[in-house]
């Protein structure tokens, strides 16, 4: 059987990482697999995403058994993202006790590897699964009297786009724009649907009412309702940004604001040749079973590697990259008092020796 995991991380109704943990423990459930949310509990691997389960658990986790293996899924560099905050020191921090890392995408990988120095481990690629029962086609393509076009964001980040869906809202007034999440900057105009937060099942049936998915994501690694799209037949026009065009792949059309226009008169002219490729591309590569296989036989392969010495951390400090906590230490203060300390050490006995000699 196959070892019982641990995602200490509880659910809630919003966000991508929480639509991937809902999708991992159904396929888990569903093939008789054993998995736990408590870290007291026994299991054989610990799953964490990102920095959602901060590096003193993780350590605690680690240090305490001998056999475990810690598996680290990244969303991508927080800093490329547009959140200013620690979330890229954190995520190198607990990449530090990482025996396998799974980055979402290729830009994900490239963006904590090469555009940004945060993470030192490679490993590998594993896009995000899509609910391929739950997001489906529409039985017949909806007849709509005029473009309908589908967004749905979750999160207030500034990089989702609302201000360019704002200024695409008021400036053609011809196409209704079906906005599925939170836009608090979204002006009022008659042709713009706020349909508020829904749960997984009724932004299903909103998407099978739409004609075009429109995206303006910028550096999202590998956003959910993109493979949730694709999964409902729905065309896309996006933006040249981040994962979404390893995602999108064939179907559908880059745009900007500058091109919105006839970007859609393109897609909306091949719609059903762009529907029928969108559905197959979710069915060959983001079905639950093809990405948790892979996901599965990630972790099976693995192999349990020692908590770094403080040489090896501060080997990687030196190059650049950001984690501040040293094995054995609780803060980030206390790992730079170490640092300092060490350092000041090393210097005092260069110095005694050229003053001896």
């Amino acid at each position: 059987s196959f070892p019982v995991i641990c995602i200490p991380i509880d659910d809630r109704r919003e966000g991508g990482m929480y639509t991937f943990l809902a999708n991992l423990t159904a396929y888990l459930r569903r093939h008789g697999i054993g998995y736990t949310r408590d870290l007291n509990d026994e299991y054989d691997i610990l799953f964490v995403n990102s920095f959602a389960v901060p590096f003193e658990a993780v350590f605690a986790a680690k240090r305490t058994r001998p056999t475990l293996k810690v598996v680290q899924r990244l969303d991508g560099s927080a800093r490329d993202y547009g959140r200013y905050g620690d979330g890229d020191d954190r995520q190198a921090q607990v990449n530090l006790l990482a025996d396998l890392t799974v980055f979402q995408s290729h830009y994900a990988r490239y963006g904590v590897r090469d555009k940004y120095r945060v993470i030192p481990q490679d490993g590998p690629v594993i896009y995000n699964p899509v609910d391929l029962d739950l997001f489906r086609p529409a039985d017949s393509p909806p007849e709509n009297p005029r473009p309908r076009v589908a967004n749905a964001a979750f999160s207030m980040n500034p990089k989702k786009g609302a201000r360019s869906l704002d200024l695409l809202a008021e400036s053609h007034p011809d196409i209704d724009f079906v906005l599925c999440g939170r836009y608090d900057s979204i002006g009022e105009h008659s042709n713009v649907r706020q349909m508020g937060f829904l749960n997984q099942a009724d932004l299903a049936d909103v998407f099978r009412t739409c004609d075009v998915f429109l995206t303006l994501t910028e550096n999202d690694s590998c956003p959910n309702v993109v493979l949730e799209a694709l999964a409902s037949g729905l065309p896309l026009l996006y933006r040249q940004s981040g994962g979404v065009p390893e995602l999108v792949g064939q179907c559908g059309v880059p745009t900007e604001l500058e091109t919105f226009q006839s970007a859609l008169g393109d897609v909306l002219g091949r719609q059903r040749e762009l529907s029928k490729a969108a559905r197959q591309r979710a069915i060959d590569c983001f079905s639950p079973d093809l990405i948790f296989e892979r996901y599965l036989a990630a972790m099976e392969s693995a192999v349990r590697q020692p908590i770094p010495s403080y040489a090896a951390v501060f080997t990687l400090a030196l190059r650049g990259y950001p984690p501040l906590v040293l094995p054995g230490r609780r803060t980030p203060r206390l790992a730079t008092t170490a640092l300092l300390s060490a350092g000041k050490r090393i210097v005092k006995a260069v110095l005694s020796k050229v003053y001896r000699t």
